[in-house]
């Protein structure tokens, strides 16, 4: 196939006459090979043979042209319209706008019709019938207004990309949130055995621009038996702060836990086993990033879903006198967390003409864990603590997100976490002094490793005890 008549206008006009075999890139669209009898040797002539479809690429994309019945040249006494496949395509912004797809010599009856692809500029295609045979010799087939350029699969797929990126951030800090709230605990009983606290956490990711939130902390136990203590929390969070706006966290809900613990002695020492239930909801926004520049560029796609967390924790441990004031108490555990948010669709508007349908994202993990603490109590009136440990991963499922795009099917899912860290450090350091009797002021801070890689998190937080 050659090209006479290319019209590099305003309107980007692409007028074609058939004249030869072969495949041709004019203007980035490549117009593939299409089969023209040996006879045809003029745009005018009688095209002998069957000609039913015919096919071109833009962007990455094959598009078919094709017809019902199939053009038969001057043989043919009614033509329906030609059809663009895919009719939905990200690859097409604005297409085929007021243009007839046909030109024809004589005078047959045509009448237009717009058809609208899904998300797409409507086109106008003619539909011709009556005359005579000598009033349908096809001269050419015109292209109107068609601008290769809607935002391309490569520039989407690396927005999509960015998206999980700053997903991982924002799983990273609700699940540091989530296991960091398995150590909250009320240990201050007065004559009621009733103990309250509240305080306040900051937790921080780093390689995450900037990702840290803040929330008030709300917990209370009531002593059951001298050995056994029964409690709940809650974490509400007051403000999320995160450069880029990629993702961004709703404070509608608090985290809330339960949490129930034995001791053998209560200075301490000897056995104490653990165990603390937690579930948590956030309204979260995706803000999809623009990717590349000019007409090809990602589109600004924002959607919107809840990220769900729960998970379960139970730690023994064993505290040895080891010395005046000092207490050792090694540690294991179990723990099970899972991060789920719900598939979702990108609004559609002006500037966003292909929004994109996300499936739903599901992490969990199992993991063991083993450590020791260290408590001193030395000083009057005050306690230092510290521990050190490490967590490791025995069962995960980190998940894809996976995006799909109307009329060119789903892109490459990306992986969320294709390099898992199993096995990683944690540590503890805090101290408490004793206001009154029955008060107690608390300062803690957490390290924590996390399962992506180059990725941790740091926790701060102040309560203050009070016993009833």
């Amino acid at each position: 196939m050659t090209f006479s008549n290319v019209v590099f206008a305003s309107s980007y006009d692409y007028t074609i006459t058939w004249t030869s075999g072969g495949s041709t890139t004019v203007g980035g669209i490549t117009f593939n090979s299409l089969s023209i009898p040996s006879g045809l040797t003029g745009s005018n002539s009688t095209i002998a043979s069957v000609v039913s479809a015919f096919s071109f690429s833009a962007n990455g994309q094959t598009y078919t042209l094709s017809s019902t019945p199939a053009i038969r040249g001057v043989l043919l006494n009614t033509v329906s319209a030609f059809t663009l496949s895919p009719t939905s395509s990200a690859n097409i912004k604005s297409s085929f706008t007021d243009i007839n797809l046909f030109t024809f010599s004589g005078a047959p009856n045509c009448s237009g019709s717009n058809t609208t692809p899904q998300g797409q500029s409507p086109f106008t295609v003619r539909t011709c019938s009556g005359g005579t045979a000598t009033d349908w010799v096809l001269t050419s087939i015109v292209y109107g207004s068609y601008i290769a350029s809607g935002p391309s699969i490569a520039n989407t797929q690396v927005s999509v990309q960015n998206t999980a990126q700053a997903l991982q951030g924002t799983y990273t800090l609700q699940n540091a949130v989530l296991a960091n709230s398995f150590s909250y605990d009320c240990t201050v009983f007065g004559e009621n055995d009733v103990c309250v606290s509240a305080g306040g956490r900051n937790t921080a990711v780093s390689a995450a621009n900037g990702l840290n939130n803040s929330s008030a902390l709300l917990i209370a136990a009531y002593r059951a038996l001298p050995s056994v203590r029964v409690g709940a929390y809650a974490d509400q969070n007051l403000s999320v702060s995160n450069a880029g706006s990629t993702v961004n966290l709703g404070n509608n809900t608090p985290l809330l836990g339960l949490f129930a613990a034995w001791n053998e002695n209560l200075d301490g020492t000897g056995t104490e086993v653990k165990a603390t239930i937690a579930y948590g909801q956030k309204s979260t926004t995706m803000n999809r990033s623009v990717v590349g520049a000019g007409a090809t560029a990602s589109e600004a796609g924002s959607g919107s879903s809840t990220l769900n967390s729960q998970g379960a924790q139970v730690t023994a441990k064993y505290g040895f006198g080891v010395a005046d004031q000092v207490i050792v108490s090694p540690y294991v555990g179990i723990r099970y967390t899972q991060n789920n948010m719900g598939g979702y669709t990108e609004g559609a508007s002006s500037s966003v003409t292909t929004p994109l349908t996300y499936s739903a994202l599901n992490t969990n993990a199992t993991t063991a864990l083993a450590g020791v603490g260290v408590s001193y109590q030395g000083i009057p009136l005050a306690t230092l603590f510290a521990s050190a440990g490490v967590e490791t991963d025995t069962n995960t499922a980190n998940g894809s997100l996976s995006a799909t795009w109307a009329g060119t099917g789903t892109l490459t899912p990306v992986n969320f976490n294709s390099n898992p860290v199993k096995t990683r450090p944690t540590a503890m350091l805090g101290a408490s002094y004793d206001v009154e009797k029955n008060q107690r002021l608390g300062v803690t801070g957490i390290y924590r490793q996390e399962s992506y890689q180059a990725t941790a998190s740091t926790t701060v937080m102040a309560t203050y005890t009070v016993g009833f």
